[in-house]
């Protein structure tokens, strides 16, 4: 007799419901912390909802042991031709909107009244992502609720010009200590805040929570910041900024130039330094294996991405935000890895931060 799956695909075209898969050949979701999640998944050719899936606006619903995990739209479908012919779809998740939005100067003027050259907000983070996200769903139409603000996370200023929303709001959102969501709800999307959670619990391989996993420590990339603004040769303006504590606790001096020639606002030189340092942090990061039991394990109300973890591993505490879990699903049962801080030697995750760097920069130049 089969294995019962601990997953549910719900399947939609659109915002209309089509029906479930309710056994796939294997699952693969990829849960984050204040980045897009990810999953793929692979069924029969032959099976009833293969059709729905490879239609234009196909989205889906994923769900483990009953609890929501994402939901977003089917955005690669391929598969194979054999006697035992497969498709595998990947999905995005719905968090996707805050890259593929862009942030208007003057959101509520069209294109032609677009007469400011940057657009500042200053607030908690909540209601700075909020009011951004609610400005560009009216601007196009589109049905996203959202919840209403409660002022959660550090205030800060925010700046933006035709920038993709995520590109000018995180890092700092996640700084200032909140985390978004976007997920389905009825004929269309909502997004909302939370606030990472302290996990009571200590884990560590002596109390049989981990089983194995690996970790990695690297030294900060930067600690100071020289940003080059508008002008040539010896008329361009350059400011200074530097993390004062970090040279100090590592006994370094690491300087990085960053581009800035699409304004002469003070406080975006700041913005684009915070950026550049914010991304050569240390970093101590955790790859876990983890036994659930009855009494432990991930989701629910146990260990979930968006909690604050403490690890001890060899005699050393690693406290950090839990930013991604690897689930898995197949024909050898159903897996769960979550990863702590971010890994330095994880190649996908080095790649992935030199990409979302390199299409700041670019978005900055084509803003100008």
């Amino acid at each position: 007799m089969a294995s019962e799956i601990p997953y549910e695909i719900v399947v939609y075209k659109g915002w209309e419901f089509k029906g479930w898969v309710g056994r796939p050949l294997d699952l693969k979701p990829t849960i984050r912390h204040n980045v897009k999640s990810t999953a793929t998944f692979t069924i029969d050719a032959n099976h009833r909802r293969a059709a729905d899936l490879m239609e234009p606006a196909a989205r889906v619903m994923i769900y483990r042991h009953g609890e929501f995990q994402m939901s977003g739209p089917v955005r690669v479908a391929g598969g194979q031709f054999t006697t035992a012919a497969t498709l595998t779809f990947t999905v995005e998740d719905d968090f996707r909107i805050l890259n593929n939005w862009l942030a208007w100067p003057k959101p509520t003027a069209p294109l032609t009244g677009q007469d400011v050259a940057y657009r500042s907000i200053t607030g908690p983070a909540e209601t700075v992502v909020k009011t951004v996200m609610t400005e560009a769903a009216t601007r196009l139409g589109y049905p996203l609720a959202v919840a209403p603000s409660l002022g959660r996370g550090a205030s800060g200023k925010y700046t933006f010009r035709f920038h993709p929303a995520y590109d000018r709001l995180f890092p700092a959102v996640d700084q200032a200590g909140i985390g978004v969501t976007v997920r389905q709800q009825g004929n269309g999307l909502l997004l909302d805040c939370y606030e990472p959670r302290n996990y009571a619990h200590h884990l560590s391989p002596e109390n049989g929570t981990v089983v194995g996993g690996t970790y990695s420590l690297a030294a900060p990339a930067v600690t100071r910041v020289v940003v080059g603004g508008q002008g040539e040769g010896v008329e361009r303006e350059f400011k200074g900024f530097s993390e004062p504590a970090r040279e100090t606790e590592w006994n370094d001096i690491i300087e990085v130039l960053q581009d800035a020639r699409d304004s002469s606002s003070g406080d975006v030189y700041a913005d684009r330094a915070k950026e550049v340092l914010a991304e050569g942090a240390p970093l101590a990061g955790l790859s876990l294996e983890l036994s659930e039991t009855k009494h432990f394990r991930y989701g629910g109300d146990g260990l979930r991405v968006g909690d604050r973890v403490t690890a001890m591993i060899r005699g050393q505490a690693f406290t950090d935000v839990l930013r991604e879990a690897r689930l898995s699903w197949d024909k050898d049962g159903d897996t769960a890895t979550p990863i702590v801080g971010e890994r330095a030697d994880d190649p996908d995750t080095a790649l992935a931060k030199r990409i979302r760097a390199l299409q700041r920069d670019n978005a900055d130049r084509k803003a100008r």
